[in-house]
């Protein structure tokens, strides 16, 4: 990714989107019920959810992206919130996670399945990092209809793209009816829970 479509980005996550995160965190946190322990989020960006997590929780969190601006922006943020020592970066991607087999209480990702080359394998390398009980929450939204409807109007307002899916060069796949839990069976993940409603699409799986 450009640097220019990191700024881009971590501009939007600290404007546009700034209300989601806290939305979403919270209802990780409510669904899951994992507040202590290790989380990795997956495709962390800039970290906005992140930071939303650990300040309402007591996880220590491995932000894992596979773009060093994006782990620059991070550092950057989490040092001006002063949660340097609760998120801690990590170069990599979902395809091959850096971590060992269990190490993680909980794994979460908003947005970033879009932009996997291959689902069952992701999803795969995600239930080997998790820990026996440990729970994944994956998937994307806005957290409710109100923020998602809110986001919109801010879009039509300031003319401006705003996702991801526009940026030059950025692969973002939409999937089709069934493919998603075609690829988590797949990957040998035969009990999952899939929640479609107001807050967004998200997957929830244990190991």
């Amino acid at each position: 990714m450009k640097t220019e479509d990191a700024d881009r980005y971590d501009n939007l996550t600290r404007s546009v989107f700034a209300q989601i995160y806290p939305v979403i965190a919270s209802q990780i946190l409510e669904k899951t019920g994992i507040r202590d322990g290790t989380c990795i989020d997956i495709g962390s960006g800039p970290g906005p959810l992140s930071m939303a997590l650990v300040t309402s929780s007591n996880l220590s969190i491995m932000a894992l992206d596979n773009s060093a601006k994006m782990q620059s922006l991070l550092m950057k943020n989490t040092k001006l919130q002063n949660l340097s020592g609760r998120i801690h970066p990590i170069i990599g991607d979902v395809h091959r996670i850096p971590l060992t087999h269990g190490s993680c209480d909980l794994v979460v990702s908003r947005g970033s399945y879009h932009f996997w080359r291959n689902l069952p394998i992701a999803f795969n390398e995600i239930r080997r990092v998790l820990r026996d009980g440990g729970l994944a929450y994956i998937g994307g939204g806005y957290g409710s209809s109100e923020i998602r409807n809110a986001v919109n109007q801010q879009k039509k307002e300031n003319s401006s793209e705003c996702d991801m899916e526009t940026i030059p060069g950025v692969r973002f796949r939409k999937y089709g009816p069934g493919e998603i839990e075609d690829s988590i069976r797949s990957a040998g993940i035969s009990e999952f829970r899939i929640i479609n409603d107001e807050s967004g699409f998200w997957i929830i799986f244990s190991k």
